[in-house]
């Protein structure tokens, strides 16, 4: 009988860095973002190194990706919240109002098991709102 081997993620210098830009980021940044940030910590990393932890990142829970106009956008808040995007300047915020949770109930109570829910409230942030 074949073992199969488990590749162990590292926590290296480069995962750190990356982890604690979007830590630090309250803009829900791009992986091109986070690379043009930690480039002044580290500017030997790479863009596909970028891209790789953050991949890594998400299923570890310690980051969330949000999928905005087809293009990841990376969150450090990884509890339950939503999120509002303006469609002029491309600002996204989070909406703390917890929406769903009746709807939930619901669904647990006939048998359901809900993994994620994700809602995005799309239109003009305030400072958008004010120049129209």
């Amino acid at each position: 009988m074949k073992t199969i081997e488990r590749k162990k993620k590292r926590n290296t210098k480069q995962k750190a860095i990356v982890f604690q830009v979007v830590q630090d980021s309250h803009d829900h940044p791009t992986a091109e973002t986070v690379y043009e940030r930690a480039k002044r910590e580290l500017p030997t990393i790479s863009l596909g190194t970028v891209y790789r932890i953050l991949k890594e990142l998400v299923p570890e829970g310690k980051i969330r990706e949000i999928i905005v106009n087809k293009q990841s956008r990376f969150d450090p808040k990884t509890e339950f919240h939503h999120h509002f995007i303006c469609k002029k300047c491309g600002k996204i915020e989070d909406v703390k109002t917890p929406l769903c949770r009746y709807t939930c109930k619901k669904l647990e109570q006939k048998g359901y098991i809900i993994e994620e829910i994700e809602y995005k409230f799309y239109g003009l942030c305030d400072k958008c709102a004010a120049e129209n």
